[in-house]
């Protein structure tokens, strides 16, 4: 299988994606950095899923899009800047990108058990989804991500020298010299870190929930407005996370393909190459993508950014009177607050 020119035309691929979904997810923060929206425990985790999904996109950017634009001039040549970047993009934003990653993960996680909360145990709501407690999980996710990934600023070098220049090599991720931390860290603690255990939460509790909504179907008739407006948020979220399996159990795959068929891959690493860029794709698209499940989903979220919008564009605050600025304050609130109680929006990485 010939791949020349391959890595410029992936990179092609990986660019509007990204754009669209750094587009989409800035527009999820706007929606939720409106002033009610912050008191909501669940807007505040999508607010910190979509921070984590736009450090992801940013550090995906340069290391498998733009590396590989046909913007470099001299592509090939030892001391070409294209070789330069490549080098210390794979150190340094490879190992970001990657706890960015992590970080979304397992905020998706959150979300996914405080939705099996919201529908299971709706008694135990105002006890354990608090916005301290969101606040103090999100700081843990987070400091549990820069820990797990901290080994990776070491698994690849920048290598020197006078004919090549700067290229980047493998450090201790280099499976010949450093085997226990192949072995150890790269298969067994990422896979059961990296996809075995949010998987396995994640199922369990979309299970419970898909059998929840199954039941209240006979009762729908008798549920008030509040609680079918609840139950479609979490429609909207067990969608999300359909989505996130489905570009996310690729990457699960080609990790065990790995993990048992080493020698086979070393020998056909151009089809490797194919899986891996795959791989990754998937992971971009459902990070840049969910800004339009919310929309499509979350009748409140699209009514709330429309709203916003035509705010800004059609009523400018020269034009105003301090009467009609506070009318108009009041409706956003009013807006704003009916979102919050009803936990709109949705996920994650």
């Amino acid at each position: 299988m010939q791949l020349t020119g391959w890595p410029e035309y992936v990179s092609m691929i990986y660019l509007p994606i990204i754009l669209v979904g750094l587009v989409g997810n800035g527009l999820s923060l706007y929606v939720y950095t409106t002033p009610n929206m912050r008191k909501s425990t669940v807007a505040f985790l999508l607010y910190s899923l979509s921070i984590c999904d736009i450090f992801v996109l940013l550090f995906a950017l340069p290391l498998y899009s733009i590396s590989y634009l046909p913007i470099w001039d001299n592509v090939y040549g030892a001391w070409s800047m294209r070789r330069m970047f490549i080098a210390f993009s794979t150190k340094f934003f490879y190992p970001l990108c990657m706890t960015a990653k992590t970080a979304s993960l397992y905020i998706m996680v959150v979300i996914t058990v405080e939705r099996w909360i919201a529908v299971c145990r709706p008694l135990q709501v105002h006890i354990w989804c608090t916005f301290k407690n969101s606040v103090r999980i999100v700081i843990a996710i987070i400091t549990f991500s820069i820990i797990l990934n901290f080994p990776k600023f070491f698994e690849y070098q920048i290598g020197y020298s006078d004919a090549l220049g700067y290229w980047p090599k493998r450090g201790i991720l280099d499976a010949e010299e450093h085997w226990w931390y192949y072995i150890s860290y790269f298969i067994i603690i990422s896979v059961i870190f990296d996809y075995l255990l949010p998987f396995v939460i994640m199922f369990i509790a979309n299970m419970k929930v898909i059998n929840e909504l199954r039941k209240s179907r006979k009762e729908r008739a008798l549920l008030t407005t509040s609680l079918q407006k609840e139950q479609n948020t979490t429609v909207m979220l067990l969608v999300v996370t359909i989505l996130f399996g489905f570009c996310h159990f690729f990457s699960m795959a080609l990790k065990l393909f790995e993990s048992i068929f080493k020698d086979f891959l070393n020998r056909h690493n151009e089809y490797f190459e194919v899986m891996i860029e795959v791989s990754n794709i998937l992971i971009v698209i459902h990070i840049g993508t969910t800004f339009f499940i919310y929309y499509f989903f979350s009748a409140r979220f699209r009514n709330i950014l429309c709203y916003l919008f035509k705010k800004r564009s059609n009523l400018p605050d020269n034009s105003l009177t301090d009467l009609n600025k506070r009318k108009l304050l009041q409706k956003s609130d009013s807006i704003c607050t009916s979102l919050a109680k009803t936990s709109p929006k949705t996920s994650m990485a």
